[in-house]
């Protein structure tokens, strides 16, 4: 898995001398994008944009194509370096929007495959999301939590003996 570090793309953008550099740590689905939403506002006719990789401007095949089209109204000239797209040169529309398709293609395969895992194993009885109350574990701990308390020990005393956060130590309280 990539790290979130955005140094590989920056490095990247700096070696075809970018002018400026918009980035943001947020997933391309969001819809709220300020860094991208501030180069729209800025870029105009003439303008290049380069981007590392075609996920990195998107992940969803209606936003990237609204984003071409942005682009190819105001005469602006998109790259993607990894990709090897430059929409100065022929023919790199066509394998734009191919990889568009495949993109939005293999997202909907992960969709798919995850929601038939989710059903296979509920199917199976696993049951899915954070457990409900406390654990047995838990429960033990909630009632030396309280023993403690009703002794008089302070909250950061109980926290320690019993290896459980602060935060915790409230909640086996209040139980």
């Amino acid at each position: 898995m990539e790290s979130q570090s955005l140094d590989l793309q920056i490095d990247a953008l700096n070696k075809v001398e970018c002018d400026k550099i918009f980035s943001e740590k947020i997933s391309g689905t969001k819809k709220d994008r300020p860094a991208l939403e501030n180069l729209l506002e800025v870029v105009s006719a003439g303008d290049s944009i380069y981007c590392y990789k075609l996920d990195r401007l998107g992940r969803s095949l209606k936003d990237l194509v609204s984003l071409m089209e942005t682009f190819e109204n105001r005469q602006v000239r998109f790259v993607s370096i990894a990709d090897g797209i430059d929409t100065a040169k022929s023919g790199s529309k066509l394998l734009l929007n191919i990889l568009m398709c495949i993109a939005d293609f293999e997202a909907e395969i992960i969709r798919n495959r995850t929601i038939a895992g989710l059903e296979a194993a509920r199917k199976r009885g696993v049951k899915l999301g954070r457990p409900v109350g406390l654990s047995e574990k838990g429960q033990v701990l909630a009632r030396k939590a309280v023993e403690m308390a009703e002794e008089g020990m302070r909250i950061c005393d109980i926290k320690t003996k019993l290896k459980v956060s602060k935060p915790t130590v409230y909640k086996y309280l209040s139980t």
